[in-house]
């Protein structure tokens, strides 16, 4: 989040820091036991998102898991394979105007809406979101869509974290850090992967590392591990039957092979996600909750055609890496996941791209396996495992999330080295093609730059019209030297604009201009026949403009223009007075980080430091 942005650090009760609400704010144990209690929550809610899609897919195919028997006829009432028609239809009619009404923003992968709560809000997201975006994706995916978990639930779960910091009334910083654990306990439920989970919430969600934030992030992680197992089990998400590992160093530079080519469908997948968003942008007319509901006619129509890509077909994943498939038949899955995928999401479902990603890397690195498979000595499995990790690191770019949750999702340890190799050649791929990841594309389409250099300055990008403040006073055109001498030494001002009869700028007198007037043999009749200043400031301006033309005229102040008229004042005093501010805050926000050690000192300092009297 930037500076600009920042709200005060200060809770928002008075009585806040006062018995619980200081121990959760003011003490790390304290923290920990909110990241602990967040963990377990986002935990329960992904096992109530995983029973929502078993139970929709059952009740709209017959099968918790329809992908595993694609082609087969409804497994409850017997119905043939045109049922598929309909499935996304139904579920359409149902999530599109829930989400339209009460969430607009659960729609689509979900994550790039928690970096921008993050980045620009402060962490507050609101509390319905948990609730609508797990109903929403669970019948999206339960319905047939091709999407993933993992933007669901870390939305879901930085909402919980949300909900709880504001309930206690924590101030930014640490309500930031529970959304950042909510995130990472979402992943770390859903993927059985709690050290991946912490990582990814510090990629991709708040862009940076930082110890404390990362031990509160795999707290909340490990804890919704926990719940997760106690319920659904404990298991690697993909289980192959035996350990895979390169046979040879020689072999690596097929790993690099596979790095750029899965690394080239991640890009792939984010490049059609947004073309195909931008075509139903351009054909869709009437109310947003109509959208999924008309396009997923021609999503019906795609399963009816390809019933394996039904949800997210991770047991179709599954017999990629172990070898049972073709390469024509392997390559058409990873091309068809990008589509369905792509429409899924681009239509107004609900979901994740993180598990598309990885099918679409497994599927194309089993594929290249094959086809290299004379001229290595490593199983094609070893390099579907490796596509998985590159191809989700081409789409979103985060190389160290993308190592650790392959390792923990597959239990193939021995991969570490060619899976690093891989993924970062794809996320050096991805970088050379796109400056966007297909988190952030979202975000810059519709303005939000989370990256912009100049959102990192004091001021950022504020227009004019934000940060002005009140005219310390005007001067009419008609009025004379004496008067406009006495509004000047009113208003305390060494500058102040003229207006004319319609109250419209004119320009700006200085003081100086007054007093020389006053000093001459013949004085002026009014102020028009002083030199005036021009200069102004439009409302939309940004700080470096009006920064420049306040250095440049050596003034202490200029008037904000919109229209014509004035309706505002740019003071240096209160740029000044604003950087001061959330300089103090900084400050503040470092002097409030302590420890046990360091709060015994300063008790023993007091102690044997003498009053001063």
């Amino acid at each position: 989040m930037t500076a600009q942005d920042e709200p005060p650090i200060t809770p928002a009760s008075s009585g806040s820091r006062d018995g619980l609400s200081r121990f959760f704010t003011m003490y790390r144990g304290g923290q920990a036991v909110l990241a602990v209690a967040v963990g377990i929550l986002t935990g329960l809610v992904c096992v109530l998102f995983h029973g929502l899609i078993v139970g929709w897919s059952r009740i709209m195919s017959g099968f918790p898991d329809y992908a595993a028997v694609y082609g087969h006829v409804h497994g409850t009432l017997g119905w043939g394979t045109w049922f598929l028609l309909f499935t996304p239809v139904i579920s359409a009619l149902i999530y599109g105007p829930v989400v339209h009404k009460w969430a607009p923003s659960t729609g689509g992968i979900g994550i790039p809406e928690v970096m921008l709560a993050v980045r620009r809000k402060g962490g507050r997201i609101t509390k319905r979101i948990m609730f609508i975006k797990v109903f929403a994706a669970a019948l999206t995916m339960g319905g047939g869509g091709s999407v993933g978990k993992e933007g669901p639930v870390v939305q879901a779960g930085a909402a919980v974290g949300s909900w709880v910091g504001t309930r206690l009334h924590l101030p930014t910083r640490q309500l930031i850090i529970l959304v950042t654990c909510g995130s990472a306990g979402g992943v770390a439920a859903t993927f059985n992967a709690p050290l991946a989970a912490a990582v990814f919430a510090l990629e991709v969600i708040i862009v940076r590392f930082n110890a404390e934030v990362f031990s509160m992030a795999v707290l909340s992680s490990v804890s919704s591990a926990v719940v997760a197992r106690a319920i659904l089990g404990d298991a690697f998400m993909i289980t192959l039957p035996r350990d895979l590992e390169l046979s040879s160093s020689i072999d690596l530079w097929a790993v690099a092979l596979i790095g750029v080519l899965a690394g080239l469908m991640g890009v792939l997948l984010s490049k059609t996600l947004y073309a195909m968003t931008d075509l139903f942008d351009a054909i869709h007319r009437g109310p947003e909750w109509t959208r999924p509901v008309i396009f997923s006619f021609g999503l019906g129509f795609g399963l009816w055609m390809f019933p394996m890509m039904y949800g997210t077909s991770t047991s179709l994943q599954t017999h990629a890496l172990m070898g049972r498939y073709t390469v024509g038949f392997l390559l058409m899955l990873a091309f068809l996941k990008v589509i369905f995928t792509s429409y899924t999401i681009s239509m107004g479902g609900s979901g994740g791209i993180f598990a598309p990603s990885l099918f679409i890397g497994a599927t194309t690195g089993a594929a290249i396996g094959q086809l290299l498979d004379p001229l290595t000595n490593s199983d094609p499995g070893v390099f579907g495992v490796i596509g998985m990790g590159a191809a989700f690191a081409g789409a979103a770019r985060a190389p160290m999330a993308a190592v650790i949750i392959i390792l923990e999702m597959t239990g193939q340890f021995s991969l570490i080295l060619p899976l690093m190799l891989a993924i970062v050649i794809a996320t050096a791929v991805s970088r050379s093609l796109t400056r966007k990841t297909i988190y952030t594309e979202k975000l810059m389409r519709r303005g939000d730059n989370l990256d912009d250099p100049v959102n990192a300055t004091l001021l950022g990008r504020n227009a004019a019209k934000t940060l002005m403040g009140p005219v310390p006073g005007t001067i009419a055109h008609t009025a004379s030297i004496a008067h406009a001498a006495s509004i000047m030494t009113s208003a305390e001002a060494t500058i102040l604009p003229v207006l004319d009869e319609n109250d419209k700028f004119v320009g700006c007198v200085s003081s100086l201009e007054i007093a020389s007037a006053q000093l001459q043999d013949e004085i002026p009749e009014s102020v028009m026949d002083l030199h005036l200043t021009k200069t102004s400031i439009p409302a939309t301006a940004f700080p470096s403009v009006f920064m420049q033309r306040i250095l440049a005229n050596h003034v202490a102040g200029l008037p904000v223009l919109e229209e014509g008229k004035v309706i505002g004042w740019i003071a240096a005093e209160d740029l000044v007075n604003r950087m001061y501010r959330q300089q103090r805050r900084a400050l503040e926000a470092r002097e409030s980080e302590s420890s046990l050690g360091s709060r015994w000192l300063d008790r023993q300092r007091k102690k044997h430091t003498p009053d001063e009297h």
